[in-house]
């Protein structure tokens, strides 16, 4: 349970990777490789609750971080994988403190937040009592406020100055929509790459988490040179179409 936690104080850079898949071979597969995470996408992949408490127990029985991002404004879902065992949660289209304090209010436990008393699954999965994990999971799971729109930039400071919120996720995509008012995305353009720099230099000033998502391992290391903390790189797509293409690729038939 700590493992996430103690990277991230240690100065390494989290990699994770990204799925909205469900099937649980697929999950075991990606689970083989050298990530130490993996975002389980509720928002915009195919997981309910049920498939979602079957894939978190299946990264934490390999050693893999579960990051949930849940639908949006769901803080019913977000206290819901948090007792199923997910080490981080990832708010979407958050806006504005009022919105992070709804959050943290679902994803923490007394004083700072409302969460119910329920933890005897995510307990036992981390093979630890219910009053062990009670007194340490706030420290050690991460409620991360998604930063992907102009409103949202605006308010930055206000939202990572609502206590309890561990750090952001940058959607690239929609903040580029938002930015460019133009439905077509174009992450980490011209219109948002400074953005995105002043967002982690901003998150970085306050001591705060900056996680991000990337397309490609390009992109991955251009953030990672900007010293973001958690860098997912791909999703089930392309892990998918670039293990089909690499097999095609070398056919001398086709």
């Amino acid at each position: 349970m700590r493992r996430l936690k103690q990277l991230l104080d240690a100065g390494n850079t989290v990699l994770s990777a990204w799925c909205g898949i469900t099937d649980p071979r697929y999950l075991e597969t990606i689970a083989e490789y050298e990530f130490d995470a993996v975002v389980l996408d509720m928002q915009h992949g195919f997981f309910d609750e049920t498939s979602i408490q079957n894939a978190i127990a299946t990264l934490v029985a390999r050693d893999k971080a579960p990051l949930v991002r849940i639908p949006l404004a769901r803080w019913d879902t977000a206290s819901r994988v948090m007792d199923f065992g997910a080490l981080a949660v990832i708010a979407p289209m958050i806006n504005n403190a009022e919105d992070a304090r709804a959050f943290i209010a679902a994803t923490r436990f007394v004083p700072v937040g409302e969460r119910s008393f329920g933890p005897r699954h995510a307990a036992s999965l981390y093979r630890i009592d219910s009053n062990e994990y009670l007194r340490e999971f706030d420290q050690c799971s991460l409620a991360l406020a998604m930063i992907e729109t102009r409103e949202a930039y605006d308010n930055l400071d206000q939202i990572i100055g609502v206590e309890g919120i561990d750090g952001v996720l940058i959607g690239p995509g929609d903040l580029s929509i938002s930015f460019r008012q133009n439905p077509v995305p174009d992450a980490y353009g011209v219109d948002t790459i400074d953005v995105v720099k002043d967002i982690v230099a901003r998150c970085k000033q306050a001591g705060k988490t900056t996680a991000a998502f990337s397309f490609d391992p390009e992109t991955a290391n251009m953030l990672n040179r900007l010293g973001v903390d958690i860098i997912s790189v791909g999703l089930d797509v392309t892990y998918i179409a670039d293990g089909v293409k690499s097999h095609i690729s070398g056919l001398d038939f086709r």
